[in-house]
């Protein structure tokens, strides 16, 4: 019995429509269910036509200067080689008692003290002895003062001083 009343009577199947719709409905049953794949592209089937335009060049835009890049290299080879520099001392030092450790810093801090000390003195006395100041001048001095000022036709003005030392009768010393 349906579970609903028809709208219209139908007739019942012949023989060779049974059969056909069995056929339609096993092979639709095989067959399976796919979506088609949205599309993402599309390609413009068109040749290029060419229009005459010349080349533009283009700027180099990075991201990283290449000072940076050069800096980040150099400072990457300075970091693997302080690796080494701190495993060999790591392993100096474990090969050192405590005794030895203090001598090697003595060693170390001897000579640098000393000549710290040398530049310390040094520098003391060049402060302590005042400088030699020797003025020699012979004969009368002439001072000539020539201030001059040009204005170009774009209205901005520019200023020429001049000092001229001469001996005297105008000629120069």
């Amino acid at each position: 019995m349906l579970p609903h009343v028809p709208t219209h009577e139908t007739a019942p199947l012949s023989p060779a429509q049974t059969a056909t719709a069995a056929e339609l409905i096993e092979a639709a049953l095989k067959i399976p269910a796919t979506r088609p794949e949205p599309q993402t592209f599309y390609k413009d089937p068109t040749p290029p036509k060419p229009t005459g335009a010349q080349p533009v060049k283009q700027d180099d835009k990075r991201i990283v200067p290449q000072w940076a890049a050069g800096i980040f290299v150099a400072g990457t080879g300075i970091g693997l080689m302080s690796i080494g520099g701190g495993l060999g001392a790591k392993l100096f030092f474990e090969s050192v008692t405590t005794e030895g450790v203090v001598l090697v810093g003595l060693i170390v801090a001897a000579p640098l003290l000393l000549i710290s000390a040398a530049g310390t003195a040094i520098s003391k006395l060049k402060k302590a002895t005042p400088p030699d100041v020797t003025n020699n001048f012979s004969g009368t001095v002439n001072i000539k003062n020539d201030n001059r000022t040009s204005v170009e036709n774009t209205n901005k003005a520019f200023s020429f001083n001049r000092t001229h030392v001469g001996a005297p009768g105008g000629q120069e010393a």
